[in-house]
């Protein structure tokens, strides 16, 4: 199967590829990151919730990433999405990942498809517990929010959104849930 047949994800965090087709976005640049981060804390599952609409993502359901830390301190992203529907085949792409701010351990820059493709990312913003993140490419076309469940408290997630678009982030954010593998 061809990468292009496959509806990538970001990271936020969700997931890179998605982001060279991005809808636009107001901000030039993304914002800031607002906090450090622990990256053994940010380790594990994270499930999409709000993202900004593009192409490549238009057919991808249920999206979640997978962080695992190597051991020279690199990190590898496992993207999934099921195709069609929320039960429909798993597509799969695997990213790599460095860390390129580690006075703060919010900036990295993720490789796609080999080394093909390499995009700067930044977690703009996170809970206090490591929950939910606001991560964005550098440029900030592209932004998702991610939190470890597959879904938020309608409140929560509502807050959650109008704290992105209060970032410069655009108001034509999605909201597309994931549901657990």
């Amino acid at each position: 199967m061809s990468w292009r047949a496959f509806p990538p994800l970001v990271i936020i965090v969700g997931l890179a590829v998605a982001g060279l087709a991005a809808a636009p976005a107001r901000a030039e640049t993304a914002p800031e990151p607002r906090r450090a981060i622990e990256i053994d804390r940010f380790m594990g599952r994270w499930y999409e919730i709000i993202r900004t609409p593009n192409n490549r993502q238009r057919n991808c359901h249920g999206a979640y990433q997978v962080w695992v830390k190597k051991r020279d301190g690199t990190f590898d992203i496992d993207q999934v999405c099921h195709a069609g529907d929320r039960n429909g085949p798993e597509r799969h792409v695997d990213t790599a990942a460095r860390i390129v701010d580690p006075a703060t351990n919010a900036r990295f820059e993720a490789s796609f498809f080999g080394g093909l493709i390499r995009r700067q990312y930044w977690v703009i913003d996170r809970a206090d517990d490591y929950g939910w993140m606001i991560a964005s490419t550098a440029d900030g076309k592209f932004v998702a929010l991610l939190a470890r469940s597959p879904g938020l408290p309608a409140a929560k997630q509502a807050a959650l959104k109008a704290r992105m678009r209060a970032l410069g982030f655009d108001n034509r954010l999605e909201e597309v849930g994931a549901d657990p593998p």
